[in-house]
């Protein structure tokens, strides 16, 4: 009896402690007004013609200043479930230096998006993984800085949501 009580607390303490966390995460901007996020991939080219384009970070997709959602190759919902996942990436103070812009683009860009209740792109953060380029239209200051270990760990978000994040050639 006192060990199905004992068993049946400590159920309880880690699903309130648990979702404590969760609520946190959801309390805090960009993340208590967002929607739904979606993780995205777009074409990192510049196109010089009809038949010449070169590789070169671009900016994210947009139309008249807007976020055009149209233009991404991959788009995918992130569960709930994850966006504490995302948010400790985010909002980590990283262990190493800066390390923006130290390699070769690769084909394909990616970035995070925050969707408001209106289905519009409310605020995003975008990254080359190869050549280590971070962007966001919120505070950069929030975001601490940018390390090898958040783009690992990037990375491996966008690859367990279906988002391969490929390197430079296909390295």
């Amino acid at each position: 009896m006192c060990r199905n009580l004992l068993i049946i607390i400590t159920i309880f303490i880690f699903n309130w402690s648990t979702g404590q966390s969760k609520n946190i995460v959801l309390d805090k901007y960009p993340f208590n007004k967002a929607k739904s996020i979606m993780l995205a991939s777009f074409q990192n080219l510049e196109f010089v013609n009809d038949t010449l384009s070169k590789i070169k970070c671009v900016e994210i997709p947009k139309t008249n200043g807007k976020v055009n959602v149209e233009e991404f190759e991959q788009l995918v919902k992130l569960h709930k479930s994850k966006y504490e996942k995302l948010y400790n990436i985010l909002f980590s103070k990283s262990i190493e230096e800066n390390i923006v812009g130290k390699g070769n683009c690769s084909e394909t860009g990616y970035a995070v998006l925050f969707f408001d209740a209106k289905g519009n792109v409310f605020e995003y953060l975008q990254f080359c993984y190869n050549c280590k380029t971070f962007s966001s239209s919120f505070n950069k200051d929030l975001l601490k800085n940018e390390d090898y270990a958040k783009l690992e760990q990037f990375k491996k978000l966008f690859d367990d949501n279906g988002i391969s994040v490929i390197g430079y050639r296909g390295e």
